[in-house]
């Protein structure tokens, strides 16, 4: 059925003295449902009742309501950044247009992934190396058990909350002041593993995170360790995975590490924070977990780091860790480049 006839039909129910959407639905319970809307109905009534009884469609004003579907490919190729208002004034069509064919390409905008850093290709192949490496091992319980993960966060006395919020449609949210990243804060340290966290502590307030301090942390690990998990210290040897940073690689730390017997350090990739299960896990989760909350005292961010990690149900710990396999796997596959989380 065209659209002249659809019109004769409408004008023939209009006379009847049936509503719009009684009309509408009248035609699609007859010729098929979708032959025609209720909006469309409610708008020819419209020109019926102002005395306009053409069947024809009005020309339509304003922009074109086609493109060529090449010169837009042309234009997003060369400016992919462009919102669809920018490439309706380009392409002199209407926006409506331009959103209709990007539907019709299936492209949807989308903000690009963050990475870490920009790699270089020999990075990129030192992190295949080493994945290869890691991947070597035995992957059973018993191998993820003797890992000890390590990593530093700062946490910040007051932490904003720019998650969405539900609002009746003509309102806003109450605005949010941006993170200051040069507000108050104090550097958080923790060591972990399948079971959940073995270790944390503040930095004192000005303290540098050095060597020197790297060493008597580990000092105080290595202690704990022996006394909760002494078959591991003593037969196994513990696998102490920590990121290069200058602290953990410093002659200092590496003396110390020497020393402790039972402990030997997992391999690590550079510039992999995606496979350290503190940054793609409880840092990420910790964060979700501070926002919108404030502290006064180093003592109250330290009793909400407690209540964070004893929030953390054990399995929860097992599968962060255990996830380093298919986070190795996926750097191997993407020849060493970050991937997509």
């Amino acid at each position: 059925m065209n659209n002249f006839e659809i019109h004769v039909l409408l004008r023939h129910y209009w006379k009847k003295g049936l509503s719009a959407r009684a009309a509408a639905a009248e035609i699609c319970e007859v010729e098929g449902e979708g032959t025609t809307g209720k909006t469309a109905a409610i708008k020819w009534f419209k020109r019926f009742e102002d005395g306009d009884l053409d069947f024809e469609d009005k020309p339509r004003s304003g922009r074109p309501s086609i493109l060529d579907e090449e010169d837009l490919r042309a234009t997003l190729e060369d400016e992919p950044s462009s919102n669809t208002r920018d490439l309706a004034d380009k392409l002199g069509v209407a926006q409506r247009t331009v959103v209709n064919y990007l539907h019709k390409f299936n492209f949807v905008y989308k903000k690009p992934r963050r990475d870490p850093y920009e790699l270089t290709e020999a990075q990129a192949i030192r992190r295949v190396e080493v994945c290869h490496q890691l991947l070597d091992n035995p992957l059973n319980d018993r191998f993820w058990k003797r890992i000890v993960t390590c990593d530093e966060k700062w946490v910040f006395l007051v932490n904003r909350n720019h998650s969405r919020r539900w609002v009746p449609r003509d309102q806003n949210p109450p605005s949010v002041a941006r993170q200051d990243h040069f507000a108050k804060k104090v550097m958080l340290c923790v060591w972990w593993n399948v079971d959940g966290v073995v270790h944390f502590e503040l930095v004192p307030d000005g303290r540098a995170v050095d060597a020197e301090l790297c060493s008597e942390q580990l000092e105080r690990v290595y202690n704990i360790l022996m006394q909760r998990y002494p078959t591991l210290i003593r037969q196994e040897r513990a696998l102490l995975q920590h990121d290069n940073a200058p602290a953990h690689r410093a002659n200092l730390t590496k003396e110390k590490l020497g020393e402790l017997d039972g402990i030997e350090v997992l391999a690590h990739p550079a510039y992999s924070p995606n496979l350290a299960p503190s940054d793609y896990g409880l840092f990420r989760s910790m964060v979700h977990f501070f926002r919108g909350r404030r502290f006064e005292t180093f003592d109250q961010v330290e009793a909400a780091c407690r209540e964070f990690f004893e929030s953390k149900e054990p399995h929860w710990y097992r599968d962060q860790i255990r996830q380093l396999a298919e986070r190795w796997r996926k750097a191997i596959e993407n020849d060493g480049l970050y991937f997509e989380e």
